[in-house]
């Protein structure tokens, strides 16, 4: 059966509609990226909404229509870097005969977001409004539901990962806080190479085998005592 043709201006209405849209979205992720870089390179309370709009090519009549407020600007980069993060570990599990190999996965997986430049504007964000008196209640209550749907995800590949041994008190909570720590510290290593105390080359994936092998054997032993 045929199907009807769409009148010429309903269909001019679907592609302004669309275009619309996608203009929206376009222009919405180059203010997020643009925020980003701006609390990189000049902190977060230096990063004014004017030198935001700058680097995005926009007016901050502009980022007042998308977000509103700076402050919940920087709740929409919240939002924007979880967000990628819940969608890259959405489908990936944590397989593996030995500890060894379970670790390093976890710690290819973590290192994919907390070794990224946009978690350090993240957390820049997170501290900075968390310990500002400003912040409403609203706000609060919308950061730790943001953090809640990464968590969900990261409870859940520890758990994988630790296999027998995630019933241990204290130990999930322990090799994350390690594994994003070690991820953090990559990124300082890149940033501030006269503190580095081994060559660059290879270093990550160096240190990723020898971090794995050193967490592996209390795990397996933990599994093994727990069982």
């Amino acid at each position: 059966m045929r199907r009807p043709e769409i009148p010429t201006a309903a269909k001019r209405e679907v592609a302004e509609r669309t275009t619309s849209t996608n203009g929206d979205l376009a222009a919405r992720e180059r203010v997020i990226d643009a925020t980003v870089s701006c609390i990189l390179e000049l902190g977060f309370y230096r990063a004014s909404t004017n030198e935001i709009a700058r680097r995005a090519g926009v007016t901050w009549g502009v980022i007042q229509h998308y977000f509103g407020t700076r402050e919940a600007l920087m709740l929409a980069v919240l939002q924007s870097v979880a967000g990628q993060f819940v969608e890259s570990v959405d489908d990936k599990h944590i397989e593996g005969e030995t500890a060894v190999e379970r670790m390093e996965q976890l710690i290819d997986i973590f290192l994919g977001h907390y070794a990224q430049p946009a978690y350090i504007a993240h957390l820049q964000i997170l501290l900075n409004m968390d310990r500002d008196p400003r912040t409403s209640a609203q706000v609060r209550k919308i950061m730790l539901e943001v953090a809640e749907r990464s968590n969900v995800h990261v409870r859940r590949l520890l758990s994988e990962a630790l296999g027998g041994a995630a019933r241990i008190p204290d130990l999930s909570t322990t090799v994350f806080m390690v594994l994003r720590g070690f991820g953090l510290n990559q990124q300082l290593l890149e940033t501030m190479s006269y503190d580095a105390l081994v060559p660059k080359q290879d270093r990550v994936k160096r240190q990723r085998r020898l971090l794995a092998q050193l967490l592996a054997p209390y795990i397996e032993y933990s599994a093994a005592e727990g069982s």
